[in-house]
């Protein structure tokens, strides 16, 4: 098959040419020359995974670690997560974007045409193999490396252990199956005062669209067809449904609230027993008195797969009419460095890192909650359970908009969970048109 990809010196030529990228001419004015390089860095990160950033970007300001004969300092700018999207889309829109910034992977097909293919600046096949299989084939779309990989952040269910003892259930024990996870969900439910299960502790749509999608998954249900048409209103679809209304309903393992962060709020003063979350949900614990506990989310009940939602953090390189060629370059070796060279970001930030070194060193295998969480989620990964937040061609599959219907349905504002997930089809249709 020929291939229509554009070289890396067709690309760089047609990107000037359409005014994106600046010109070595004023490369000191644009932060080269001989007053070194300031690479603009965007990021998004806050709870227990800002600080591990802010700490990463002043190692790589003090040491100095590129082998280049100018200073380089990275000038780090976090936007809070409901407003990152939006800014940074404004300002590629207007063509001004950063030197680099995260994007999860999922936005890597539908955001093409505001960043750079990072094969343009760096040579991916030599440092493709610095990077696990999995992680590269998240920032893999149609024969570009679109970003370099940072993390997986998959999710997984979080326990309280005083009270599963309260509940009569052994604490080091925890539930490995739906008939487990259902007798726990009760025994909490009936031998205490304290809520069940959240499906999420934020309470939110797309909190509870992790785990919603992990139950169809596991049920055999798709999410998406080959043309991107929302097929999660399968028999698998239908049951998980069904089973969320149930939770907040007959089953009583939870109110049926929409209040957002209910689930968080709870969970951290002692009154839920399980909750669904991501990686990064460590950060959190580790900082409470919660004797807390960590456990595979693969209990869907009629399971036939295991398979548990996942995204991942990446690195793009923005287009910008204020960057040449040199600059870029030197942008995507910071890039390179910040995916490659700091176990901390899964040590303390609680992430799978994308770099194949990293889960092998000391500091990673050290992490204080590497038996609880980490070893578990790398046991998931070396077992091919993960599945991607699929990458879709427009829209924006992080916003709530797409996912109300759920938390909606999880609050019983729907007469039926029928009702809930045809109104569910709709939503998404319309994000994908918009």
């Amino acid at each position: 098959m020929t291939s229509n990809r554009i070289s890396s010196k067709s690309r760089r030529r047609f990107i000037k040419s359409a005014g994106v990228a600046g010109t070595a001419s004023i490369a000191g004015c644009i932060g080269g020359g001989s007053s070194g390089y300031t690479i603009s860095f965007w990021e998004l990160f806050s709870g227990g995974e800002g600080p591990v950033m802010e700490d990463i970007v002043q190692k790589f300001n003090d040491e100095q670690p590129l082998d280049v004969d100018e200073e380089v300092t990275i000038d780090r700018q976090r936007t809070p997560w409901d407003q990152y999207y939006n800014n940074l889309y404004t300002t590629l829109a207007g063509g001004s974007g950063p030197d680099l910034a995260v994007m999860h992977a999922a936005y890597l097909r539908a955001w093409n045409k505001t960043i750079v293919p990072m094969d343009d600046y760096i040579d991916t096949g030599e440092i493709e193999g610095d990077y696990l299989d999995n992680h590269w084939d998240l920032v893999s779309v149609e024969d570009e490396t679109r970003a370099l990989p940072m993390d997986l952040h998959p999710v997984g269910m979080y326990y309280n252990k005083a009270i599963f003892e309260e509940a009569g259930l052994d604490p080091e024990s925890p539930p490995t199956n739906w008939e487990e996870f259902e007798a726990a969900g009760n025994a909490i439910a009936e031998e205490t005062d304290k809520w069940a299960f959240s499906q999420t502790p934020y309470n939110d749509g797309f909190g509870t669209w992790r785990t919603w999608s992990t139950f169809v998954k596991q049920q055999g249900g798709e999410l998406f067809d080959s043309d991107w048409n929302p097929t999660f209103d399968g028999q698998a679809g239908q049951n998980t449904s069904e089973l969320f209304w149930d939770m907040t309903g007959d089953m009583e393992w939870s109110p049926q609230t929409t209040e957002a962060d209910w689930g968080a709020n709870a969970f951290e003063n002692g009154d839920l027993g399980m909750t669904m979350n991501g990686t990064w949900y460590v950060a959190t614990l580790e900082e409470s008195d919660i004797d807390w506990g960590f456990f595979k989310p693969t209990i869907a009940p009629n399971k036939t797969q295991d398979q548990v939602w996942t995204d991942g953090h990446t690195i793009v390189m923005p287009r910008s009419q204020d960057r040449d060629d040199k600059k870029s370059e030197i942008a995507a070796e910071v890039a390179h460095w910040l995916t490659t060279e700091n176990p901390e970001w899964g040590a303390r930030a609680g992430h799978l890192p994308a770099a194949a070194d990293i889960r092998e060193s000391e500091v990673f295998q050290n992490a204080s909650f590497y038996d609880k969480t980490l070893s578990k989620y790398l046991e998931m990964a070396e077992e091919d359970m993960y599945f991607y937040h699929p990458k879709v061609p427009n829209g924006d599959p992080n916003s709530e908009s797409w996912y109300q219907w759920l938390l909606d349905m999880w609050g019983h504002n729907y007469a039926s969970p029928g009702e809930a997930l045809d109104d569910g089809i709709s939503m998404v249709n319309k994000g994908l048109e918009e």
